[in-house]
């Protein structure tokens, strides 16, 4: 009888650990408190399922030259297998950091960090709202996250229900709109000043 108390206590303490686990390690107020929610039930629902721990690091100021030498720094603190995705706001610096190395095979990290907004899923998002740059930090971070989680969850064979889905998507069909439209808004500003206006 003794025994099964023991084992309720330790279970009971696991699942108090486990749901209090903040998987945003660093953010010094850049991102609010709704958003921190989001992404920490977006990173114990991909850590139940698949035992990846997805964390997410944001600083005001890197305090090294180097961000892959802060992402270091912050290694030494956990315990693989995990994925850290950083962002520098001074710096303007992104990165997404994998221990083992192998665990980037799980995702494309190429295409998340890409700057063309029919791909990347961060870059795009924080160079698209210029009058207000909290907004586009917060959006860039909370979707780049949901997309690295997506992308290690479906390498397992798994769904996020917690995750963003199609929603992305249409991320991705909202900026490739914004951006062929603009450019088509300025060919035909150029068409029409150098030979139709003449």
């Amino acid at each position: 009888m003794g025994s099964f108390k023991k084992l309720g206590a330790f279970a009971l303490l696991t699942l108090t650990l486990f749901a209090s686990t903040n998987f945003v390690i660093k953010n010094e107020n850049i991102l609010p408190s709704k958003t921190v929610n989001k992404i920490n039930e977006i990173a114990e629902e991909l850590y139940k399922k698949t035992g990846v721990k997805l964390y997410l690091a944001a600083v005001k100021n890197m305090p090294v030259k180097k961000i892959k030498d802060y992402e270091t720094m912050l290694a030494k603190e956990l315990e693989p297998p995990f994925v850290i995705l950083t962002f520098a706001l001074k710096e303007h610096k992104v990165d997404i950091f994998s221990k083992p190395k192998d665990l980037e095979k799980r995702f494309d990290k190429e295409q998340i960090l890409s700057p063309f907004p029919w791909s990347g899923t961060i870059i795009p998002l924080l160079e698209s709202h210029s009058k207000n740059p909290q907004a586009a930090v917060e959006a860039a971070l909370l979707n780049g996250y949901a997309d690295i989680a997506e992308q290690i969850a479906k390498s397992y064979g798994v769904e996020l229900k917690s995750g963003f889905g199609s929603t992305n998507k249409n991320i991705y069909i909202l900026l490739k709109i914004f951006f062929y439209g603009t450019l088509a808004l300025i060919l035909m500003n150029f068409v029409y000043r150098r030979y139709i206006k003449k």
